[in-house]
C-alpha cells in the first residue's frame, strides 16, 4: 500500500483536537479561577489595613477627648465636664488620612464607698473609607468602636 492511499489516512479521527480542546477549557477556567482568588485576597488585604487604621482612629479619638476632659490643670480650674469634648474630626495626618472620629461623651453618677461622684462614659466610633456605591470599584467603608470610662475623683 502507498501512503497516499485513502486507507492510510482513515485510523486518525481527529482525538488529539479534543483533547487539546478540553486541556485549553480546564486550564482557562484555572486561570479565571486563580484570578479571582487574587482580586478576593486584595480586598481582604484591604479591609483589614483599613480595620487596624480604623482602631487606630478611635484610639486616637479617645485619647484627644479623655485630654479635653482632664486637660493638664493647676486644680484651680473647673472640674471635667462633657461639654469640653470635641464631638468629631477628620484627620489629615499620612497614617490616618481618609478617617474620621465620631466620640461621643455622657456623664454618669455613680455611688463608690459611700460617695457619689461622675464617670464619663466615652465612646469613639472610628471610620476609613467611604462607600461609594455608583463607582465601577466600591470602595470599602470600615469602622471600629471603642468605649472607655474614666472618673476624676472629684465628689460633686
Amino acid at each position: 500500500m502507498s501512503p497516499d492511499s485513502p486507507r492510510a489516512m482513515a485510523p486518525q479521527g481527529g482525538s488529539a483536537i479534543m483533547v487539546a480542546l478540553f486541556v485549553i477549557v480546564i486550564m482557562a477556567l484555572l486561570a479565571a479561577a486563580m484570578g479571582r482568588f487574587l482580586v478576593d485576597s486584595g480586598e481582604k488585604n484591604t479591609v483589614e489595613v483599613r480595620g487596624v487604621r480604623a482602631l487606630m482612629a478611635a484610639q486616637s479619638g479617645l485619647e484627644i477627648a479623655l485630654y479635653q476632659l482632664f486637660p493638664n490643670r493647676s486644680g484651680a480650674e473647673l472640674p471635667a465636664a462633657c461639654t469640653n469634648v470635641a464631638a468629631s474630626r477628620a484627620f489629615d495626618e499620612p497614617g490616618l488620612q481618609g478617617c474620621q472620629v465620631a466620640v461621643s461623651c455622657s456623664e454618669i453618677q455613680t455611688q463608690r464607698d459611700g460617695e457619689t461622684s461622675i464617670t464619663y462614659r466615652l465612646t469613639s466610633l472610628g471610620s476609613c473609607g467611604t462607600a461609594a456605591q455608583g463607582s465601577a470599584s466600591p470602595d470599602f467603608a470600615v469602622s471600629r468602636t471603642l468605649v472607655a470610662e474614666a472618673f476624676d475623683g472629684v465628689t460633686p
